[in-house]
């Protein structure tokens, strides 16, 4: 799908849209609409006039409307108001149904939609981001397209008579993060059978490959990978024993982007790699096994995370960690009762083989601590106790004892679109996972079933020590609400946009450290 820029709005400019977004304004029961009717030839516009009488369409209504010339249908959308959360629903839904209609042309008139608190670019900028989003299906696994083909959208135009340099960097900058999401999302929602560790691994040199200079050069992103040798040679115990039951050996992937200065401290992303998680010989029923391929979101996420913001190269030194492994039961597979010792030398009890993501994160925080990250985040989809406790809107933000820190990290998902909210995790969390043969053991110590999520979040916090410190368990949000959202199902692709997001304004993170 493609983006144009028109400033001139008329019934020329608009000969080859069949599809045009009308914003219409209701305050009890009276309708007003902006310049973009201007388009529409008179007798359609009483048609659109007669609609709204006839049918009194309320708030939050949207219809499509057949005109009896161009454009050919309006997407109607009536609101009090037309702020920044319900224009990302309204893109989607008239994307959606110009997709579903098989319309090619669509257009969208921006000034009518712009106030005090609504910029114009930051109105394109939604349009394009969720346009995309809502375009994206994952197909690629069908055989043969339908009979009538893949319907698609090839072009959205946006009419603005704002200055065309600005609109088009923001329509870039757009592009850049919608595709790293659904990147993320395709490669989350591939089989486990095409999406291994070394799969992982795969997709971390393909972006590196992707930000080399067009005239040659090395890459923006140097891309590591430890193989089992190498995990054995460096005591990465903890990756090696998650993954020692499959056949498909374990990876440790390193992403480096050095957008900052020589010497800034970088931001350090460790996310979760588990490319099938069958609970391992705790093995899984069947029904909680059924989205395990896309166990490895969050290291999915960290992949294009920081692909994203090296191809918006921005002002930031950032390092992914994804430590991948197949959690597969077999005669190698680690056991209930095993010790382990991690990298860095502290030991872990296993008291359940299913809670197996923050084992291999382990090795992760530790190794990234190594590399003196200003503030080092871990995202996994690590709990069902953060379903549990927020449904499936939100993921858990986890930050201890740095309130400034975690009311930036929550604004960070406020205006990324990836939203979070803030859950408990205490000095009480890390002693709840110490061990009672080893330093700390997997699961609760007293094998509570209570806040979950929190204790999980403290096992993790035990690694990462005096480190400034956050987690982001994105159990929650593994896959999209198709309805509530208007994307399609399978993976969300949470993490990319709260990571670009987050680079962007790292100097304000920085001061909360």
């Amino acid at each position: 799908m493609k983006f144009s820029i028109s400033s001139k709005l008329n019934k020329a400019s608009i000969k080859n849209v069949e599809a045009f977004f009308l914003p219409v304004w209701v305050e009890k029961e009276r309708y007003q609409y902006d310049d973009a009717v201007s388009v529409l030839d008179a007798a359609d516009q009483k048609l659109v006039k007669n609609f709204l009488k006839e049918r009194e369409p309320k708030a939050g209504e949207v219809h499509l409307i057949r005109l009896n010339k161009k454009p050919g249908f309006v997407f109607l959308s009536v609101e009090k108001e037309f702020n920044g959360k319900k224009l990302t629903l309204l893109a989607r839904k008239y994307i959606r149904t110009a997709k579903k209609q098989g319309f090619k042309e669509v257009g969208i008139y921006i000034d009518d939609l712009a106030d005090d608190d609504l910029a114009k670019t930051e109105i394109a900028g939604l349009f394009v981001r969720n346009s995309l989003l809502a375009h994206y299906d994952f197909s690629e696994e069908f055989k043969a397209a339908p009979k009538d083909g893949w319907k698609r959208v090839q072009n959205l135009t946006i009419f603005s008579d704002h200055d065309e340099k600005e609109l088009r960097a923001t329509v870039k900058e757009n592009e850049i993060i919608a595709e790293g999401v659904n990147r993320c999302r395709t490669l989350s929602n591939y089989p486990p059978v095409k999406m291994t560790p070394e799969g992982l691994a795969e997709a971390a040199r393909d972006v590196a490959n992707e930000c080399r200079p067009a005239k040659g050069g090395a890459s923006s992103i140097k891309v590591t990978v430890f193989d089992e040798k190498k995990l054995y040679s460096e005591g990465m115990n903890a990756i090696l024993a998650v993954g020692g039951g499959s056949d498909n050996p374990p990876r440790l992937v390193i992403m480096e982007y050095k957008g900052g200065q020589d010497g800034d401290q970088p931001l350090a992303i460790v996310g979760k790699g588990i490319t099938f998680d069958s609970g391992g010989l705790n093995i899984k029923p069947g029904e909680y096994m059924s989205d395990m391929h896309m166990d490895m979101s969050g290291g999915s996420a960290t992949i294009y995370a920081v692909a994203a913001i090296a191809k918006l190269k921005l002002p930031i030194n950032v390092i992914g960690f994804i430590p991948a492994a197949e959690n597969m039961p077999s005669g190698k597979s680690y056991r209930q009762n095993d010790i382990i010792t991690a990298y860095g030398g502290k030991t872990m009890e296993i008291g359940n083989t299913d809670a197996e993501g923050r084992v291999v994160m382990a090795d992760a925080i530790e190794y990234a601590k190594t590399k003196k990250p200003a503030l080092l985040m871990t995202i996994a989809t690590l709990t069902g106790a953060a379903m549990v406790a927020l449904g499936t809107r939100w993921s858990g933000l986890f930050v201890k004892d740095n309130k400034d820190l975690r009311a930036a990290l929550e604004s960070i998902g406020e205006t990324s679109g990836d939203a979070v909210w803030p859950l408990p995790l205490t000095e009480q969390n890390e002693k709840e996972v110490e061990g009672i043969f080893a330093d700390v053991t997997n699961t609760h110590k007293s094998n509570s079933r209570y806040g979950g999520a929190s204790s999980a979040a403290g096992f993790l916090s035990q690694f990462a020590g005096d480190q400034t410190f956050a987690h982001l368990d994105m159990a929650p949000r593994m896959t999209t609400n198709p309805e509530e959202e208007a994307l399609s199902c399978g993976a969300a692709g949470f993490g990319v946009a709260y990571f670009v997001e987050l680079a962007k304004h790292w100097e304000t993170i920085r001061s909360t450290l």
